[in-house]
């Protein structure tokens, strides 16, 4: 696992071009801090920072072909490595490391940009190919591993993370009004806009080309959830089991100590146990509890612990969170809401002290359909099918209740077609709330609606069923530009390698071939992967309600997070940044203090922005808090 940066055609002096990459990947030492190396030429450089995994004492990068003509960085694992370096042997590529990285640089000699076609893992690459003065980067095809770039002027800059960008002459922190309208809807900003102006995130399962001064960008892959494949569910849950413990199997590589985090959910659970069939020694397994019990999964994660005698490790995360916040709010680089971000820290922070690499459950719920949002509430479904009065009267009962009110929300969303009210539900703060709160310049409509890629994205699919229409959506959003982001900034700021054996594309391409009714027979939730790992877990973990691995917000921010939260929206810095309308976030804070009402996602979400704006507007350097520490009551550099 790497962290990787560069440019082409960057019109720097070579000493000073050679500062500025040694700067880009030194910010990003924790996603590598093993080694680092770098390459400068062709008016091009090069750039990593290393977390060895693999052939640990040979796989320095950069790395080139025979010739040196094709030049590679690269972040992530190939697990079909080994299999394609004999195939590329075979015709005639001499390799002289035991890495996977050597692989990828063969591989384009061969097939040119379509190489990566014969991945099978996860990656972020860059590749310089001297002779055409051409630049790849790509993506693996979930999009694991981030890659960021901004051309201008006929340069081309990129990099695992925003803040190398940023160092670079003429790369401005410039806010993008349709990026900050999509953060206040999804609470997360997806591709291809970042949160800066100019600044640009690869898409999942892209290639982007930069030669003669302009870039391109193809998708060489797309998850395809068309029924085309005629086995029945025995059959399927066959298939799917092998498909599983192959997945888990080959993401067992590893030259340095290995283990898995534990939720006690299905997904994490079924992983876990597949892990210790393959095992020779005890698998190291990390849970994260709370002690608010409705949050907290550790019990069934002891069961799972008990049955497979793990070497099991717990911590319990207490709302200390002023010692881990800034920290995370500068390695995500943008405002980013998903609570989860949190305990996925801590977790990942608890297994380092243990292991390099851990496996996670990732991926579960949108390949097999876990979502409780897939599945219809009847008496809306009615409501919103019935006749046109009923309908409107729940819309005017709706419009009625105050802001915050349970169920406000879906009475107002009655009688809009399923993926208006789909994107409707997922918003973190709801449309008409939002409207109100972001001053008119933040507020778009129509063809920048901030809903419009998920919008796009239904409609591209009609002839599926409304429940895979939903999967779709989250497997081409939500799950690259929230939860994978999540994990990645989450584990790496500890440098730990996490690995998905659930988002092996094989595995999910079977199952997205297979008819919704043996995925999810009567519309139960992931029933043919319930089915299939049925014999590994115990009772209470298959049959359990799903709970999430979120944090208990709602009651943290009406006690440990309350001063916080009052300091960092009510302040002066807050009410001059023209984004929000204070004065009624003011009023919103009130009403959840007293608990009138349930704000608690709102509120979370403008917290998470000003703390943002506090790292990254209002500061002229881009040092990690941990060295420099914020002080959230003046916006100063502390120390």
């Amino acid at each position: 696992m790497c962290g990787i940066a560069g440019f082409a055609n960057i019109g720097l002096e070579p000493q000073d071009a050679g500062v500025l990459l040694r700067q880009m990947t030194d910010i990003i030492r924790h996603r590598g801090p093993d080694d680092d190396g770098h390459w400068l030429g062709d008016m091009a450089g090069m750039g990593m920072r290393r977390l060895s995994i693999i052939d640990v004492a040979g796989g320095q990068q950069p790395i080139t072909n025979e010739d040196g003509s094709v030049i590679v960085v690269f972040n992530g694992e190939i697990y079909n490595y080994q299999r394609l370096r004999q195939e590329l042997e075979a015709a005639g590529h001499r390799f002289a490391t035991n890495s996977d990285t050597e692989t990828i640089a063969h591989a384009y000699e061969d097939d040119g940009p379509d190489f990566v076609r014969r991945l099978r893992g996860m990656f972020a690459i860059a590749l310089w190919d001297r002779k055409r003065r051409r630049l790849l980067l790509t993506r693996d095809r979930f999009g694991k591993k981030p890659i960021h770039y901004t051309v201008d002027d006929g340069r081309l800059i990129f990099a695992s993370e925003i803040k190398s960008l940023l160092l670079a002459p003429g790369v401005r922190r410039q806010l993008d009004p349709i990026a900050m309208s999509q953060f206040f809807t999804l609470g997360y900003i997806p591709a291809p806009r970042t949160a800066f102006a100019g600044i640009y995130k690869l898409p999942a399962a892209h290639t982007l080309c930069f030669e003669r001064g302009r870039a391109s960008l193809q998708r060489y892959w797309q998850l395809d959830f068309t029924p085309r494949c005629n086995d029945d569910e025995e059959a399927a849950i066959r298939r799917v089991r092998a498909l599983l413990t192959e997945a888990v199997r080959i993401r067992l590589m590893s030259e340095v100590p290995l283990g898995a985090f534990l939720s006690g959910g299905v997904d994490s659970s079924a992983v876990v146990a597949l892990m210790c069939a393959a095992a020779s020694e005890p698998v190291k397994t990390f849970s994260i509890g709370f002690d608010e019990a409705d949050y907290s999964e550790v019990e069934y994660a002891r069961r799972v612990a008990r049955r497979y005698h793990t070497d099991h490790h717990e911590f319990f995360v207490r709302p200390d969170l002023l010692s881990v916040l800034p920290q995370l709010v500068w390695e995500f680089d943008e405002p980013f809401a998903d609570a989860s971000m949190v305990p996925t820290f801590y977790v990942s922070k608890l297994a380092r002290e243990h292991v390099t690499v851990a496996l996670s459950g990732d991926g579960g719920d949108e390949i097999f359909g876990g979502y409780d949002r897939y599945l219809p509430r009847t008496l809306e479904m009615r409501l919103s099918e019935g006749a046109r009065p009923l309908r409107g009267l729940g819309r005017a009962v709706g419009a009625l209740l105050p802001d915050g009110t349970r169920g406000k929300n879906r009475l107002l969303n009655l009688g809009l077609p399923p993926e208006e009210r789909y994107t409707e539900a997922a918003s973190v703060v709801p449309t008409a709330l939002r409207q109100r709160l972001l001053q008119p310049e933040f507020v778009f409509q129509g063809v920048s609606d901030p809903r419009r890629a998920q919008l796009d994205l239904f409609a591209e699919v009609t002839q599926l069923d409304l429940f895979t229409r939903m999967q779709r959506v989250d497997v081409e959003s939500y799950l690259p530009y929230d939860i994978l982001v999540k994990v990645d900034k989450a584990s790496m700021l500890t440098s730990l390698e996490t690995r998905a054996p659930l988002l092996d594309h094989i595995l999910a391409e079977y199952v997205a071939s297979l008819p919704h009714e043996v995925r999810n027979r009567g519309g139960q939730l992931k029933y043919l992967f319930k089915r299939a790992v049925s014999d590994l877990l115990p009772r209470e973990n298959l049959s359990r309600r799903k709970m999430g691995f979120g944090l208990p917000v709602e009651h943290w921010l009406r006690g440990e997070l309350r001063e916080l939260a009052g300091d960092l929206l009510s302040s002066q810095q807050a009410r001059q940044r023209g984004v929000i309308d204070t004065r009624l976030v003011d009023q919103l804070l009130v009403d959840h203090q007293r608990r009138l009402r349930n704000y608690a996602r709102p509120i979370w979400t403008w917290l998470c922005f000003e703390m943002w704006c506090r790292v990254y507007l209002d500061r002229s350097d881009l040092d990690t808090p941990a060295t420099h520490p914020v002080n959230w009551r003046t916006s100063t550099l502390a120390g």
